[in-house]
């Protein structure tokens, strides 16, 4: 077995924060002192043909000021626009939590299959820096892969992505309502959340030749 285990913090200084201002357009501010610490941990090891990694890593990244931020979207937002957050807030766009597995057998010389495993906690929309709106949910992806070696010189690879086909939001902030830009499609939804819809099951397959 081999491990890996390490812990850190960073405090950061008049880090870059966008902001939007309506449709389309916005601009970046200054924010006064954010924080991202945490642990990254692995564990990987090989029984008989099995070689397998486990990974985790924990990341708190929190804006550690108190100041007000332009989120004119946002259903909590006063009559400028504009949302409050607190120091401990946490930044958006990033899961406190991420578990990896790596897993690889080795059936012959030739042949080997792998399955992969990615899971990622909840977290923020961009644009709801005050953690006041209901974050994006967490989600879990597994992934098959196979290979077979020819030669030295020429292998077959084939991978299927999304094995099971889950439907799961990769990320998402906050935009306008779909109403206001006047599409007829659109116009009787009010929902101004955008999500970043999952790619669905997908298989590659191909040929690797070194020279």
């Amino acid at each position: 077995l081999v491990y890996t285990l390490g812990v850190f913090q960073s405090d950061n200084r008049d880090d870059i924060l966008f902001q939007t201002t309506g449709r389309q357009t916005g601009l970046f501010a200054n924010v006064d002192k954010t924080r991202r610490r945490g642990l990254e941990s692995s564990l990987r090891g090989q029984w008989q043909a099995l070689s397998w990694q486990l990974a985790y890593s924990y990341i708190d990244a929190s804006f550690e000021d108190d100041f007000t931020a332009l989120s004119p979207n946002h259903q909590f937002a006063d009559d400028d626009g504009e949302i409050r957050i607190m120091p401990g807030d946490r930044i958006p766009g990033i899961p406190q939590h991420q578990f990896k597995l790596f897993s690889r057998y080795q059936m012959s010389d030739s042949l080997s299959v792998g399955l992969d495993l990615v899971s990622l906690s909840e977290q923020f929309l961009r644009g709801d820096e005050s953690n006041q709106l209901a974050p994006v949910s967490g989600y879990t992806q597994i992934n098959l892969r196979g290979r077979y070696r020819f030669s030295e010189q020429v292998e077959f690879f084939a991978r299927i992505d999304n094995l099971l086909d889950e439907e799961f939001s990769t990320f998402g902030l906050l935009g306008e309502e779909p109403g206001e830009l006047e599409v007829p499609i659109i116009e009787d939804l009010s929902n101004p959340v955008f999500l970043g819809a999952s790619p669905p099951r997908a298989a590659f397959a191909g040929v690797r030749i070194r020279f």
